[in-house]
């Protein structure tokens, strides 16, 4: 019997040491977060699945406090959020950490939460050795409950958005997405289950240089008559959830404007997808001119979807007159000066 408790004992002693190692492994596996007194704990380290936190503006029932994570202070946020610029950094935000991931050569992934009080957004941001900034994704609003017209209250219509982030391995993960029509009250509730839905996936490579490099993305099941239209403003909507640097990005808009184009009524006025493709040029300008260059044939789908409104072409020229191409240059300047002042579309 002395013997069992004595054996009992050393096991104890052995996990216990096992996990002060395993604390010490954590609280030195990310040394940039430990300078700014941030301790990586098994309840921050990224395993399978984010969970998007579902916190509605206005619901006086959900706090932000109630999330698990660690609540960034000034200095933190100015040092892990604010390199990002202005699509990311919000002063007036309170800002979450929700965990972190080492995804591989010395790079890290963090994942934040961030909420101002009118919105809130999911965002993935990959990091150096430094704790220097290498990529930034912003899954904005993965829960989202969408009036078609805030105008009229009678309007019972809504579109619900939901999904969740799933790791499939070291350096790979995937955004899904739930898309749904419902019926809603005057009170702003849901009622019964959609009039339709469709789920679909997006597939994310973080390469060497830590930029998430954008595979594709695939519908994984529907029920009921799906709403097209509907569906692609949102698909399209998705994928400026890409990286800001790696260029791959750039065709798999292009295959995917072919699905757009095929689509869409050429008498529907609302069509987003010029808007989101000015979107997309915004991200990276010089990324995005150097591969319209590369691609002047008709291969190329994005080029009539292609145009700014006029108060935005100066600063456009500008940028064309950065490229080191001469070609180019002329290029995309007689494409500029080819443009009249009439939008492609309405959303413009």
């Amino acid at each position: 019997m002395r013997t069992i408790h004595i054996w009992a004992a050393a096991m104890c002693l052995m996990l216990m040491a096992a996990c002060s190692q395993d604390a010490k492994v954590a609280s030195g596996q990310f040394p940039f977060l430990d300078k700014l007194g941030i301790t990586c704990d098994a309840e921050l380290l990224l395993s399978d699945t984010i969970s998007m936190p579902d916190i509605y503006c206005g619901d006086a029932t959900q706090s932000v406090d109630d999330l698990k994570g660690k609540r960034l202070d000034p200095e933190q946020y100015e040092a892990l959020i604010v390199p990002a610029g202005p699509d990311f950094a919000d002063t007036m935000s309170n800002w979450l950490l929700l965990g972190v991931r080492d995804v591989g050569g010395g790079n890290t992934l963090a994942a934040y939460y961030a909420c101002n009080g009118m919105g809130y957004c999911v965002d993935l941001i990959t990091y150096d050795k430094q704790g220097n900034i290498l990529d930034a994704i912003n899954a904005r609003e993965l829960h989202l409950l969408w009036r078609c017209d805030l105008k009229n209250p009678k309007d019972d219509n809504s579109f619900t958005l939901d999904g969740f982030i799933t790791f499939d391995g070291p350096n790979r993960l995937t955004l899904h997405r739930t898309m749904g029509r419902c019926l809603m009250d005057f009170d702003g509730d849901l009622k019964g289950k959609p009039q339709w839905s469709q789920q679909w996936q997006q597939q994310y490579f973080i390469n060497p240089l830590g930029h998430f490099v954008l595979q594709g993305q695939q519908v994984t099941g529907q029920q009921g008559d799906v709403d097209q239209y509907a569906v692609l403003d949102f698909k399209s909507w998705d994928m400026l959830i890409c990286s800001r640097h790696d260029p791959a990005v750039m065709d798999v808009w292009n295959d995917y404007s072919e699905l757009v184009n095929s689509t869409y009524d050429p008498d529907y006025e609302y069509n987003p997808f010029p808007w989101d493709i000015s979107e997309l040029y915004k991200m990276n300008p010089q990324r995005f001119l150097k591969w319209m260059a590369a691609h002047r044939g008709k291969d190329n789908r994005l080029l009539p979807q292609f145009k700014l409104p006029v108060d935005e072409r100066p600063a456009l020229l500008e940028e064309i007159k950065r490229l080191d191409d001469s070609s180019a240059r002329q290029w995309l300047t007689d494409l500029v000066n080819s443009w009249d002042d009439k939008p492609l579309t309405k959303h413009l």
